[in-house]
């Protein structure tokens, strides 16, 4: 089975809320998903079809500080799943590969 790719695009999310609809739409969320770090993680930790790849892109220092608790709980669900689930963020200076 081929590993799903799920891009977040940071010139394009500017709020917390505005990632949280981001991935509400990129993992097709119940309409019931709490929009909370409790509720992304339960969704991280065992909502999501797996293996996928979560990638940040375009994300700038300021916005590492205002979304660190979401970085966080990405780091957490690649130490739980390993493989399954890959975490990349991109700075927002990085040249493409």
């Amino acid at each position: 089975m081929s590993s799903r790719v799920a891009i977040f695009n940071f010139q394009q999310i500017d709020s917390i809320d505005d990632f949280y609809r981001q991935f509400e739409l990129q993992f097709s969320l119940p309409v019931w998903f709490g929009k909370n770090l409790d509720a992304l993680w339960d969704m991280v930790s065992a909502g999501i079809e797996l293996p996928v790849a979560i990638v940040f892109t375009h994300i700038t220092d300021e916005q590492k500080v205002q979304f660190e608790d979401i970085i966080a709980i990405m780091h957490d669900g690649h130490d739980l799943w390993g493989d399954d689930l890959l975490f990349v963020c991109e700075n927002a200076d990085d040249s493409p590969s």
